[in-house]
């Protein structure tokens, strides 16, 4: 039954200390876990509770979905059940499905083993993976989407709805930002245009198609079942800001309003498949919204300071792509290594990677921002400050994963966990080991609350005795470190941490959890009411009276066999001198410290959850000094390639007054490549070569490059934008100097590649780029086009690219770089004053007409003055290992192509001299019959 209702899930079940797996499913566990099928008729393989967490991360990392089937009754409450029901008797204990757990419904819980309380090396685990929901509005020319993503590792959401363009270029750019590792879309409603971007910009991604209404909920249902006490409750006033002004205001209960629609009924399928993966309460109750805001800067053109303050640099996926900003799923690791993000990464946090991530895919325009960052920076370097920077580093690398640690206590906290979800009544043999792994969270957690207070403290100090920075001032010396210390004290003091650690459980210390106060009075209040009656009964006797037994025959009293014991006492056991007695009253005392005592075992039990309920209802004051100490973290490891990467080093010069965009770059050399391309091969010399670069201001904004195949064009035009990234995030750059405006976004049309998934041509694809460069780029914009028109033939291309370069110098004028191999753009390129001519400079050794084996290139990666006479591709063709005959062959062609085209353009020439010169028609005809 279950299997019928999950077929595309492979389900654990657990039997006894094992998981076991049957049929396909043990097929699919012995391929991809190593396992070994057990005996019998039938597949089957399993392996130990303890490593759950291993395996089943190793089944959800090759895309599979993984359900944790756990036994939720014991045999004696088996036999309970069956006693109490009418119906035949079941034989086997009753299951249930616990967790259903996908690529992107990950939440590192303890029976996980995943290790947020020790941190994480940069392995991608530490990098969000998001759950994405899509929702379209009425098809038309501009699609209308509702938005929802989820991180359920720190249980974040954010929503939003908004009208896009026929390209879906808001749509785009947010996929290319969140990377989202599943995608809910809703079955029958999805348009040939979102159907491209599913199966082309999402083609890797796993994707799962929802039922209309019944699964993906509509905007009214999603807020009905919001309603719902155990996610939001009724009252609307205390759901979280974002989703009450999606709200209709005139409404008495919950109403979307007219603009939200479509976002709040996405909110709705992220709902109701985390309630398939059973972690629904988890998520919404962390109250945690953000509404999404979709980056469009195409209707502003003018910009002055104050426009530049609300406002991002856009980068959209083909962008972060080209530009190679952060690592790609499918990156190889040498190129996941050059990466920005990889060169730039030495946050000591997870929290602080993550942020380092945000930076660079929204860069900001804010210049005072930018401004403080740089001081900050600047003041992190300054050799007068080596040993606080050492200090703060020292105090980072003791944090844990704060941020996905809070989530983890969050849901630990939850009574709905222990009284209404299957986890609280499974039946797990490794309890002791996950309880004290949840001991070890908590400590953990405040151990690392601890670090971030006693880097506050060390900065204050630090800041009674030097000159700090404004943004250091505002992220540490500003907070009330007393206020977190406070808390911090609460629970140190609330219950003994080494025995708690040591016993996986938390006994309050006394006067910090009233419930377990009173238990503990009734306790105590049941044994001094025996205690007085075994004195009654002595004093009775007249001789010593002694408890003895263990459980509920603990209390039997113990007298002389020489002494007569009264009627109303009832004979239990004897031993050699003595005989064992209980009574009436007796039985009554002992069934009251019975409850007294199962009463101070619940509180017990719920004291761990409660202290950490206690833990989570601070949430605001820790996810403050998560969120400061993680700006802190990104700044600092800013500072530290700044120190590390062995270049000279500039801070950008943001112009606020200029009239015109301009970009001005001295000596700038790549910050990836220009560190990281030397390898450990003794025979290999690499020097990297610095270059000027110039748009706008008093040059022209448009740079028509052109050089040898191999020149360095393409690395020099991404060299210029990645400065730009780096120096938008606030960072120094490997520059001697650099001035620039705002970039509101950089686009890049660069390399040659089609979209078979799409059904799309390499000269397609390269069209579709340049259309949302001409379509979406405004002055202050950074635009990279290299060597458009490839993909067709030779006279399209120049034709295309022409017109291409023609509208960005009279219609755009935004600054550009245009690298191309049609020469004949250079002609009429020098008649343009928007545009500038220059190429990357080599030097020809040997140039032999006949033989173009014998040449020798050397590359001298100069950008230089003037257009380059020729691509010398002949060299590049050689140095690939092409046979030396096959390139004089071909050289022989292109000289026989030059010079048909050559006699084609002077019999041009002729005709139009003859008919100047007033030749007749049939003369003329001839002369065109002849071409």
């Amino acid at each position: 039954m279950m299997k019928s209702k999950n077929f595309d899930t492979i389900l654990l079940f657990k039997v006894g200390k094992f998981y076991e797996t049957y049929h396909m499913d043990a097929v699919i566990a012995v391929e991809c876990l190593g396992l070994t099928f057990m005996r019998g008729s039938h597949a089957h393989a399993g392996f130990p509770e303890a490593a759950y967490g291993k395996f089943a991360d190793q089944l959800v990392s090759r895309g599979y979905k993984v359900a944790r089937i756990e036994q939720t009754e014991t045999p004696q409450q088996l036999d309970e059940r069956n006693r109490s029901s009418g119906c035949s008797k079941d034989k086997v204990v009753r299951r249930e499905i616990c967790r259903v757990t996908t690529s992107a419904t990950r939440t590192y819980a303890v029976i996980d083993g995943f290790g947020t309380s020790s941190g994480e090396t940069d392995n991608g685990e530490s990098q969000s993976k998001y759950l994405l929901s899509i929702k379209e509005g009425a098809c038309g020319r501009e699609p209308t989407y509702g938005i929802c993503l989820v991180d359920t590792s720190v249980g974040k959401f954010f929503i939003g709805e908004f009208l896009d363009d026929d390209y879906s270029s808001c749509l785009r750019t947010l996929i290319a930002n969140f990377s989202p590792a599943e995608v809910l879309f809703e079955r029958g409603n999805v348009s040939a245009q979102c159907k491209v971007i599913l199966n082309g910009v999402l083609s890797s991604v796993q994707k799962e198609s929802l039922i209309s209404k019944r699964q993906f909920l509509d905007a009214q249902e999603t807020l009905t079942l919001l309603s719902n006490d155990k996610y939001l409750g009724a009252d609307q006033s205390t759901w979280p800001e974002t989703l009450r002004n999606m709200l209709d205001r005139d409404s008495v209960v919950a109403k979307p309003n007219r603009n939200s629609m479509l976002a709040i009924s996405a909110l709705g399928a992220v709902v109701y498949y985390l309630h398939r993966c059973l972690i629904d309460v988890d998520m919404i109750t962390m109250r945690d919204f953000v509404r999404l805001e979709p980056l469009d800067h195409s209707s502003k053109e003018e910009c002055d300071e104050s426009t530049w303050s609300n406002r991002q640099m856009i980068l959209d996926g083909v962008t972060l792509d080209n530009l190679n900003l952060i690592p790609g799923d499918s990156s190889d690791v040498q190129t996941a290594s050059l990466s920005l993000y990889s060169t730039l990464n030495k946050c000591q946090t997870p929290f602080g990677k993550r942020m380092l991530h945000q930076w660079i895919c929204s860069p900001i325009c804010n210049l005072k921002i930018l401004k403080d960052r740089q001081d900050a920076i600047e003041f992190l370097m300054s050799p007068a400050n080596v040993r606080l920077n050492e200090e703060i580093g020292e105090l980072l690398r003791k944090m844990p994963d704060l941020e996905r640690l809070l989530q983890k206590i969050h849901t630990m906290g939850l009574k709905y966990r222990t009284e209404s979800h299957p986890d609280g009544r499974a039946v797990m043999f490794e309890a002791m080991s996950y309880n004290k792994r949840k001991i070890k969270d908590l400590l953990s957690t405040l151990a690392g609350f601890q670090a971030c207070s006693d880097l506050i403290e060390k900065y204050t100090r630090f800041r009674k005795q030097s000159e700090g920075c404004h943004l250091l001032d505002q992220y540490l010396g500003r907070y009330d470190k007393e206020d977190l210390d406070c808390h911090l004290n609460h629970f140190s003091k609330s219950f003994d941490h080494s025995l708690a650690e040591k016993e996986g459980m938390i006994v309050p210390q006394k006067g910090m959890n009233e419930e377990y106060d009173s238990a503990c009075r009734s306790v105590d209040k049941a044994m001094r009411d025996l205690e007085v009656f075994r004195k009654q009964q002595e004093e009775k006797l007249r001789c010593k009276v002694t408890y003895f037994g263990s459980g509920r025959n603990r209390y039997q009293m113990e007298i002389p066999d020489n002494v007569n014991a009264p009627r109303y006492y009832e004979f239990k056991s004897r031993r050699k001198g003595f005989n064992r007695y209980s009574s009436e009253e007796l039985e009554e005392l002992i069934e009251e410290l019975l409850k007294a005592e199962a009463y101070k075992d619940q509180q017990i039990g719920d004291a761990t959850r409660r202290v950490f309920s206690d833990f989570d209802s601070r949430r605001h004051i820790w996810t403050d000094v998560v969120n400061r100490v993680s700006h802190v973290d990104v700044l600092l490891s800013l500072a530290r390639y700044c120190q590390s990467c062995g270049l000279a080093l500039c801070r950008p010069e943001f112009v606020s007054d200029s009239s015109e965009p301009m970009l001005s770059i001295e000596e700038g050399y790549h910050p990836c490549l220009a560190t990281k391309l030397p390898t450990n091969d003794t025979t290999t010399t690499f020097t990297y070569i610095a270059n000027d670069s110039h748009l706008g201001g008093s040059h022209p904004p448009i740079v028509l490059l052109t050089g040898p195949n191999m020149g360095g064009k393409s690395t020099l035009m991404r060299q210029v934008a990645v400065l730009t990234v780096l120096a938008h995030m606030g960072s120094f750059v490997p520059a001697r100097s650099m001035r620039l405006t705002p970039v509101d976004r950089i686009f890049t049309r660069i390399g040659a590649n089609d979209r078979l998934i799409c059904g799309q041509s390499t000269f397609f694809v390269e069209l579709r780029e340049t259309l949302v460069i001409l379509r979406n780029a405004t002055k202050h914009s950074l635009v990279l086009i290299d060597e458009l028109g490839r993909g067709t033939s030779t006279f399209d291309g120049t034709a295309i690219a022409s017109a291409v370069l023609s509208y960005l110098s009279r219609r755009i004028q935004c600054r550009s770089f245009f690298s191309t191999h049609y020469h004949s753009l250079c002609k009429a390129a020098t008649i343009n004053s928007n545009i500038t001519l220059a190429h990357m400079a080599c030097m020809v050794e040997n140039e032999n007409e006949a033989n173009p084996t014998e040449e020798c290139v050397t590359f001298l990666y100069r950008l230089t003055d003037g257009v380059c006479p020729k691509s010398y591709g002949f060299f590049a063709a050689r140095l690939a290992g092409v046979r030396p005959e096959v390139v004089r062959d071909a050289y022989e062609a292109s000289n026989t192509l030059f010079d048909a085209a050559s006699r084609k353009r002077m019999a041009i020439v002729a005709i139009k001299e003859a008919a100047r010169g007033g030749g007749s028609v049939e003369q003329l005809r001839e002369m065109i019959k002849s071409l």
